[in-house]
């Protein structure tokens, strides 16, 4: 007769074959591998939603009709295997492609796609956007690269919840890296060069910008009224908290010509144009030649035909502990040199103030900003 000793044995020995078998706890999928000359697209496509696909190095040109790289429209993790600055991820332009990866609902209407992660993926050549994400909740781009994508270089809209750091954009025609109509982003450790503005907000809430590297483009960071999107504000826009970015050199003649874009002026560090609740904090701002940080009324500075959509003065806007000089020593012609400094303040506005920065020089200015 077998023993209550003897029983309990065997379930013990039992029991642990299981778990060598199957693991200590719930199974976990297989990541999809996807190699040169497969199809990322057709990996996306037939992943279940949750998955993780991963992409070894390589260059990519996806022929499947469509007007972008790679489309996501689903919960998932699109990881290349990348190690830059050599070995790389490369997605390239397919016929009749203009964006790179788009992340958004398969159909409009649809409920926002949730749970994107992009990392790793170069994005090369497109004439629209590099990587373009709309109606997107709890996102991560990390890791990436736009290079030369004629529109914006990231683009993320009407999106929430989401983090870009770690990416690098230069060669856009209009924005390196565009956060328009979102919420609640954080933009960290980006490089942005050689684009009409390096990071441009616009039209957001709860947005933080922090230790980014934004240099050699026409104005560095844009923080823009909402005409220059020609959209609504989302309602109780702002909160955008701009720190410890090192903006520098941004004097890279504007390659455009014509509309808002083609107005900006070469030589500008940080542009406050008509927008309220920004709160600059520890920047490091040198070596721009028009102005380091400059705050306008919106219609003065671009000129309205019209009401504009929003009252157009910057308000309520801090500039706390910056570094902001060298800047202002050379700027554009056609009138610009009346107005070059480190800090520039025109336009009226309300609420604003600055405390314990290093300013060199400073051109206008109100009693409440000092």
């Amino acid at each position: 007769m077998t023993s209550a000793r003897s029983v309990r044995l065997a379930t013990l020995l039992l029991a642990g074959a299981l778990t060598l078998a199957l693991g200590s706890g719930p199974a976990r999928a297989a990541a999809i591998i996807v190699g040169p000359g497969e199809s990322i697209q057709g990996a996306i496509d037939t992943a279940p939603p949750g998955s993780t696909i991963k992409v070894l190095p390589g260059d990519y040109v996806e022929n499947h009709g469509g007007t972008y790289g790679l489309r996501i429209t689903k919960s998932l993790k699109l990881i290349g295997l990348s190690k830059l600055p050599d070995v790389k991820v490369r997605i390239l332009p397919g016929p009749g492609q203009t964006d790179g990866i788009v992340i958004e609902p398969e159909n409009p209407g649809d409920p926002d796609v949730r749970k994107v992660t992009l990392q790793g993926f170069t994005v090369e050549g497109f004439s629209n956007h590099g990587i373009w994400l709309r109606y997107v909740d709890r996102f991560k781009l990390i890791g990436n690269e736009s290079i030369n994508n004629l529109h914006n270089g990231i683009f993320p809209t009407l999106s929430a919840n989401g983090l870009v750091k770690r990416n690098v954009s230069y060669g856009a025609l209009d924005a390196g890296l565009w956060v328009e109509a979102s919420e609640n982003i954080r933009v960290i450790r980006n490089e942005i060069f050689n684009s009409p503005t390096g990071l441009e907000i616009t039209v957001s809430r709860n947005i933080q910008a922090k230790k980014n590297i934004v240099h050699h483009n026409t104005v560095g960071i844009g923080l823009y009224h909402p005409n220059a999107a020609s959209m609504p504000p989302l309602g109780n826009d702002g909160d955008w908290d701009i720190v410890g970015n090192y903006v520098h050199s941004n004097n890279f003649p504007n390659p455009v010509s014509g509309g808002l874009v083609g107005q900006i002026p070469s030589g500008g560090g940080i542009l406050v144009l008509g927008v309220d609740r920004v709160s600059l904090r520890k920047n490091q701002v040198v070596n721009n030649d028009f102005f380091g940080i400059a705050l306008f009324d919106f219609c003065l500075a671009v000129g309205c035909s019209e009401p504009p959509i929003v009252e157009s003065a910057p308000d309520d806007n801090e500039l706390i502990r910056n570094k902001v000089t060298g800047n202002g020593l050379n700027p554009p012609s056609g009138g610009f040199g009346i107005l070059a400094a480190d800090v520039i303040y025109i336009g009226g506005g309300t609420g604003n103030c600055a405390s314990r920065n290093e300013i060199g020089t400073f051109t206008g200015g109100l009693p409440e900003f000092s």
